[in-house]
């Protein structure tokens, strides 16, 4: 029997999250069971089930959703033997916040850190508790060249970025035990909507959402033996 593989892709809503979610629905894999989670999602999350992939709403700064996603979460993987799924896990979360330190507002600098950083800590909490009865897992982190180095008017973007890299190298020496690949790529400029108030960078310089779609989506068949830690992916120019 084939093994399913159950992948959750956070972020949906727009951008390469959604393009990586219709990457994956388009290859049309009876092995594949999709689900896709944002704000913009077409079903409840009350109605989330292994057996309904679809997409679902949710949101990534509103507490009670953590719960109510972990809570089903466990409840569905508490029957499921190891050798009968993977999981495959992809966090698109987050958005930017630029501009000089002094303009930035505590709001501003809390609601930033809460979606780029702590639903991470979190969602990859509630995964936790099943690893040990999965097989196979991989979960990639979409990071930025700005959690490598600094950027003017950056400060709290390339604060929360520089996070995800750090939650990636801890991840990746805890769940090791399982044999669990935790894959960091750290993107260069996309051509999201995170840049249509940054006039001065133009978007044609930019990698493509359906082109980086289809490599995270490759990230999903590595071979069993193959272990990646970090890939950085930039456009033809470089760092922008």
């Amino acid at each position: 029997m084939t093994k399913k593989a159950h992948v959750y892709i956070f972020g949906i809503g727009s951008g390469i999250g959604e393009g990586l979610y219709k990457r994956f629905v388009s290859k049309n894999d009876p092995n594949n069971l999709v689900f896709g989670f944002s704000r913009k999602g077409k079903k409840e999350l009350s109605s989330f089930s292994l057996e309904s992939p679809g997409t679902f709403q949710f949101d990534a700064k509103d507490n009670q959703s953590f719960v109510q996603f972990e809570s089903y979460l466990h409840e569905f993987y508490k029957q499921k033997t190891k050798d009968s799924f993977s999981i495959v896990v992809y966090f698109a979360l987050g958005d930017g916040v630029f501009g000089p330190i002094q303009e930035l507002s505590d709001a501003d600098l809390q609601s930033h850190l809460d979606l780029n950083v702590i639903s991470l800590i979190k969602l990859t909490r509630s995964f936790a508790y099943i690893l040990p009865n999965s097989s196979d897992s991989t979960f990639v982190f979409l990071g930025s060249t700005a959690g490598k180095q600094g950027f003017p008017n950056s400060v709290t973007y390339c604060a929360s970025k520089h996070a995800v890299l750090g939650i990636c190298r801890a991840l990746r020496e805890e769940w090791k035990p399982y044999g669990t690949k935790v894959v960091h790529v750290s993107l260069g400029a996309v051509a999201t909507e995170i840049w249509d108030t940054r006039p001065t960078f133009d978007k044609k310089d930019m990698v493509s959402v359906a082109d980086i779609s289809e490599y995270l989506w490759c990230i999903s068949r590595l071979p069993k033996s193959i272990f990646v830690d970090d890939l950085s992916i930039t456009p033809k120019k470089g760092i922008l």
